[in-house]
């Protein structure tokens, strides 16, 4: 369901409503949902299509940390319909994060370092477990070095099931350079980390910019409990993809404030390379299953920059 089209989801939404949406308007997509943009009595609200429940479950349950530095739409109903679900929402309006000008970009570090940190110091009481969690707040392994080491397998119950053979018969070097991230994981990863909120996918149309600000954070589907460094790694890994983001300048203000307030994480180095290593493991993986080879090869030699990894 996530390729619905405009006139499957007029008729949806004239026969849930029993009213007429106006304005109906596709508004975005990405990989596994489809969201579209409407009005009801001048209201505007989003809703978004997809194969995955578990995703808008997910939005639901995150909802509940919205706040002025974490600006998450609320999540009005999740249902299902025909061969696919839903989830309405209050509709935002705005660029998305990684796509504004340089100099938009120097104003909302402020924002971001907020956003970050609104993370990283969410109350986590009533959740449990590390890695990817449920529309309960539950995550199924108890150290973030299980987790991590996770990234090598290809289970039934993967989106991206079939992985490792495709990769194996198809690109034999990204295999070797899977293996060889994977064995420095091993040697990188912690088992104990401070274990906070993450949102795992703030570059990819997540977070919306308006009036200097972020006033979104949205699709938690990729969200997890861990090491809060991983949305930093996330957006140095990426970097190259988004020359208009200067990345050292917002590590730069995200490091002041933990200065400032006397938290300034500890082996440092040493998480950040098992974050730049999981996300590269995970994106070979993930573009294996879309046999998207040229990519495959740019993230790969993106974690062997990083990490400084030796090329064999």
């Amino acid at each position: 369901m996530s390729s619905v089209s405009l006139k499957q989801a007029q008729q949806f939404l004239r026969s849930h409503f029993s009213a007429e949406p106006q304005q109906l308007t596709l508004i975005g997509e990405g990989a596994w949902s489809r969201c579209f943009g409407y009005l009801v009595e001048d209201r505007e609200y989003a809703i978004r299509f997809g194969r995955y429940i578990e995703d808008f479950q997910k939005d639901y349950w995150a909802a509940r940390f919205s706040s002025a530095e974490l600006p998450i739409p609320e999540i009005f109903e999740v249902g299902e319909i025909q061969d696919g679900y839903f989830a309405i929402s209050r509709r935002a309006h705005g660029i998305p994060l990684e796509q504004v000008a340089i100099e938009i970009w120097q104003c909302i570090i402020p924002d971001l370092v907020n956003a970050l940190e609104a993370l990283r110091t969410v109350d986590l009481k009533e959740t449990s477990g590390v890695g990817h969690w449920d529309k309960d707040g539950t995550a199924k392994f108890d150290t973030w070095k299980e987790y991590l080491l996770d990234v090598e397998e290809d289970k039934p119950t993967q989106r991206t099931h079939g992985w490792r053979r495709k990769l194996e018969q198809n690109y034999p070097s990204g295999m070797a350079a899977f293996e060889r991230g994977l064995d420095n994981l091993k040697e990188f990863a912690l088992a104990n980390v401070p274990r906070s909120l993450l949102h795992c996918d703030l570059m990819n149309r997540n977070a919306l910019v308006s009036d200097g600000h972020i006033n979104a954070v949205f699709d938690w589907g990729c969200g997890r409990f861990g090491d809060h460094l991983y949305d930093l790694a996330w957006f140095e890994f990426w970097a190259p993809w988004h020359t208009n983001l200067d990345i050292p300048l917002f590590r730069k203000a995200l490091e002041d404030r933990w200065s400032q307030i006397g938290d300034t994480p500890k082996n440092l180095t040493e998480r950040l390379n098992a974050c730049y290593l999981h996300i590269g493991l995970d994106h070979i993986a993930y573009n294996a299953h879309t046999e998207n080879w040229r990519v495959l090869q740019e993230t790969a030699d993106r974690m062997r920059e990083l990490v400084n990894l030796p090329i064999q």
